[in-house]
């Protein structure tokens, strides 16, 4: 079959014909329809900051396609379902994973990092992997579920406990940030802030629904404040997820938090959360917490919104490449050429 390669040390995809893998029992066998380019690819192939757990390796973890053969003592799925292959992979049997808590398993990892991905004809996966989604809903749409829009969902849905009504804060407004607008909107937020430092990031957040967008780049007089001090000034907020990795967000953010309001770190920084425990954490009962991935909860629920149509991520899909273009796409993702949100491969 073709796939895109990475070798080890190197910073670009090579598309070569490789062996198919093999089909143990329980695992699936997918032609592979649809699979998106995120920024943990830039990371992967371009920056080398990120790092597969062998080499060579084929990356892509957004993916959907069809069944076209299934190995022993598989009963969920059949040939012809069309499925989203989840991003995340884990061992299967340790307690988090039968609880469906499989980004909390010891051997969580991701798929095109930890085992071979999507950018390639058919991909081999265990069937608890697999969920059946229906004809009416696009395959490009379908395979951003597994990453671009579970992650942010299981951050406000799960970690952040969204309620009806919340007024939501989003920080940083990039591939995963922008889904956190358009799902904090769907679950029934009543206003939604989104910040960022980039004008196309804030362009497309306010499209995605966001009620207010707030340049944080220093070039508006708005964006040379504090942002904690903004959004108090705008009347407080009951949850802020931070998608951009910069922990200041949440370090000047406690002061505009409403009481038993919720603080959700999803992007990974590199310097320190350095802020002491205020008071007001204690008197207004703030939570801080993490949220890493999704788990098998989220998407069976994001296809039913989607197939209600209670989101749309058509606007979401910025184009569509042969395979034979990953590399491009990847580095067009990393130059932010045309603000894209998604570029999807179609092997």
């Amino acid at each position: 079959m073709k796939a895109a390669v990475l070798e080890k040390d190197a910073r670009f995809l090579q598309i070569k014909e490789v062996e198919r893998p093999a089909l143990a029992a329980g695992m699936v066998r997918v032609k592979v329809h649809a699979c998106g380019v995120c920024g943990s690819d830039v990371h992967l192939v371009l920056h080398r900051s990120m790092h597969a757990k062998s080499y060579p390796r084929i990356p892509g973890h957004e993916s959907s396609g069809v069944v076209i053969e299934v190995g022993e003592n598989v009963t969920r799925v059949k040939p012809q379902d069309r499925v989203v292959v989840s991003a995340g992979t884990s061992c299967g049997h340790c307690a988090a994973c039968k609880a469906g808590r499989e980004n909390l398993c010891p051997e969580v990892g991701v798929l095109g990092f930890d085992s071979d991905g999507s950018f390639a004809e058919e991909v081999v996966v265990p069937e608890r992997c697999l969920f059946v989604f229906s004809s009416h809903i696009p395959f490009e749409q379908a395979a951003i579920l597994a990453d671009a829009v579970s992650t942010p969902y299981h951050a406000l849905r799960y970690a952040g406990n969204i309620k009806q009504g919340d007024t939501v804060a989003v920080f940083g407004c990039g591939g995963l940030g922008i889904h956190g607008v358009l799902l904090a909107r769907a679950l029934g937020a009543s206003r939604v802030f989104a910040l960022d430092v980039e004008a196309g990031a804030l362009s497309n957040a306010e499209k995605a629904g966001a009620n207010e967008i707030i340049d944080l780049s220093g070039k508006s007089s708005v964006g040379k404040m504090n942002a904690g001090k903004i959004l108090k000034e705008k009347g407080g907020v009951d949850l802020v997820v931070d998608f951009s990795g910069y922990y200041s967000n949440i370090e000047e953010s406690v002061r505009a938090m409403n009481p038993g309001g919720r603080m959700v770190m999803v992007g990974l920084g590199r310097n320190p959360l350095k802020f002491a425990i205020p008071a007001t954490l204690i008197f207004k009962m703030i939570s801080v917490c993490g949220s890493y991935g999704s788990d098998s909860r989220a998407l069976p629920e994001l296809i039913d919104l989607l197939e209600k149509g209670k989101i749309n991520l058509a606007p979401s899909i910025t184009s569509t490449h042969p395979l034979e273009e990953a590399q491009e796409c990847i580095e067009n993702l990393e130059n932010r050429k045309g603000n894209p949100i998604r570029f999807v491969i179609r092997p």
